[in-house]
């Protein structure tokens, strides 16, 4: 049961936030191969070419919202046991995430996100935490910041472990049918001890799949999503999975309703009584 309470807390808590709006912009194909190409002295990447622009254009062209709610169902697999609930997911734009947890009917934890903060109740061990994103290092190889969280849940184009645009010519572009598969190379492995490799669909202008393992330990996490539903004009993923890799453990968020635009309020307070959280 502790390892439970560890996974809800920093498994299901730290990763947050959902939502794809509708009505991407397409990447340009068109581009002239005569021009000159510009290749990274970096990483050797070919900056000008056509695969490489439209994954550029892919990560550039990202929509955005106000706020969102989210209500999910969720599914725990642990090495020996199995658990289900559910949860509430909020979001203002690239400034706070808030999430709350339900599980063998009772309200399990609740957690709130800023750019540079964490704070967690968990009502069932009388227990808080207050900190940084830097404490995800205790049960994760990756590192997580408040920018990919967001883009986990918004099935958004993010990279490990430094999400930007600079970054993406570390990364290797190759077509295969309608997926555009994005990996890291060498250059990105001696910088960040990692790899990344990302699954992109040109059909559908999202993101299947992220892999991020570390390259001593090849220990990490995967990201799935389910296909595409449309929530009141945003498409979404029916379904977000992370799954351990090099650990045995996988969590599921199935999205059952999301209200977009709407005023919310992210309540959490940490009783008096309440410890700090045992890791």
């Amino acid at each position: 049961m502790k390892y439970f309470f560890r996974i809800v807390f920093f498994v299901v808590i730290p990763l947050l936030f959902l939502s794809s709006c509708k009505g991407k912009k397409k990447a340009d194909n068109n581009h002239d191969n005569k021009q000159n190409v510009t290749v990274s002295s970096d990483t050797g990447v070919d900056l000008s070419s056509p695969l490489y622009l439209k994954a550029k254009d892919m990560y550039l062209n990202q929509d955005t919202f106000s706020t969102v709610e989210i209500k999910f169902d969720l599914k725990l697999q642990l090495p020996d046991k199995n658990v289900s609930g559910s949860g509430t997911l909020r979001m203002a734009n690239d400034s706070l995430m808030w999430l709350y947890i339900k599980a063998f009917g009772l309200e399990i934890a609740r957690a709130k996100f800023t750019k540079d903060s964490v704070f967690a109740v968990v009502k069932l061990k009388n227990q808080y935490f207050k900190g940084d994103y830097s404490v995800l290092k205790k049960f994760f190889p990756v590192d997580f910041d408040f920018d990919i969280l967001q883009s986990v849940f918004l099935n958004k184009f993010f990279l490990f472990p430094k999400n930007s645009v600079e970054n993406l010519s570390y990364f290797t572009p190759e077509e295969q049918s309608e997926k555009l598969i994005l990996s890291s190379g060498e250059k990105f492995a001696q910088n960040y001890s990692m790899i990344n490799k990302i699954t992109l669909s040109t059909q559908k202008n999202r993101v299947e799949e992220n892999v991020a393992v570390t390259v001593q330990s090849q220990k990490g996490i995967k990201i799935r999503y389910a296909d595409l539903k449309d929530f009141g004009g945003h498409l979404l993923p029916f379904q977000v999975v992370f799954e351990g890799q090099g650990t045995d453990f996988s969590v599921a968020f199935d999205y059952q309703k999301a209200v977009f635009g709407k005023a919310l309020q992210y309540p959490l307070t940490i009783p008096s009584t309440y410890k700090p959280f045992e890791f």
